[in-house]
């Protein structure tokens, strides 16, 4: 079976500078607080009057910033693709049975675009994603990997089954987005792939708050999740409920 290769690179400065700026005016999920958490110089963004001037300082603390920690940056990305290598195969082949469909031969690489930027977008048009430059505990980076490039042959599968749909739903605040969210942790958590990852896979905590028929989001569509991936085209079977089941809800997630 065909399986693409995760290519380990540093983000370009001004990559890294636009996305920063992005998420600390993004106050949903606490992106903003966790970046301000990370570094709390960054809070002198906001007394900035222009554009302009954000991005010129953001600019100069992050190319300081990457100097300084030059050293770390280019060990952990050693670190971070050297263990990755041990499973990238294995998980890329599970990831194609539980999804039952087949990695496209036109994607050859992922990129994983190495970042101080503590959280982690995906980008689905280019088959990249953002990754921290610094987890002290490597699952927790491996997880983060998972999670991303699980994203890319998902929304292939979504295309599949809902040729028609906007791309635009695939993105936040749409249902489509949140329910991508959660299902990545569901299969990360499936017992086929939990023998490489080795630890439970983490929801977004607003996620875990949304409670449908008294069960937490996460829980309610797990249960669907195991009901049906063992029956034949189960991934199949569980997205049309899922789906199903969110649009009922959705007013649960469009307001998180």
């Amino acid at each position: 079976m065909f399986t693409p290769k995760v290519k380990f690179k540093i983000i370009p400065l001004v990559s890294d500078v636009k996305l920063i700026h992005s998420f600390l005016f993004r106050n949903k999920y606490d992106w903003s607080k966790r970046i301000i958490k990370k570094y709390p110089a960054f809070k002198k963004i906001y007394s900035l009057g222009t554009e302009k001037e954000q991005l010129n300082f953001l600019k100069s603390y992050i190319n300081s910033f990457r100097e300084k920690n030059k050293k770390t940056i280019n060990k952990n990305k050693i670190r971070y693709r050297k263990k990755w290598r041990r499973i990238e195969k294995d998980y890329f082949k599970i990831l194609a049975e539980i999804l039952e469909i087949n990695w496209p031969k036109n994607r050859k690489t992922i990129i994983a675009l190495i970042s101080i930027n503590p959280i982690c977008p995906r980008f689905l048009n280019s088959w990249g994603f953002s990754l921290f430059y610094n987890c002290t505990d490597i699952d927790k980076a491996i997880e983060v990997i998972m999670h991303e490039c699980c994203h890319f042959l998902y929304f292939e599968k979504w295309k599949k089954m809902y040729p028609k749909m906007n791309a635009k739903k695939f993105e936040s605040p749409h249902i489509e987005w949140h329910l991508s969210e959660i299902t990545a942790p569901i299969i990360l958590n499936d017992k086929k792939v939990q023998k490489y990852l080795r630890q439970k896979a983490s929801f977004y905590k607003k996620h875990s708050a949304v409670k449908i028929k008294n069960k937490t989001a996460p829980r309610f569509f797990t249960d669907i999740y195991n009901r049906n991936i063992n029956k034949e085209n189960g991934f199949e079977l569980f997205l049309k409920e899922a789906y199903k089941e969110i649009k009922k809800t959705k007013k649960l997630f469009l307001s998180l």
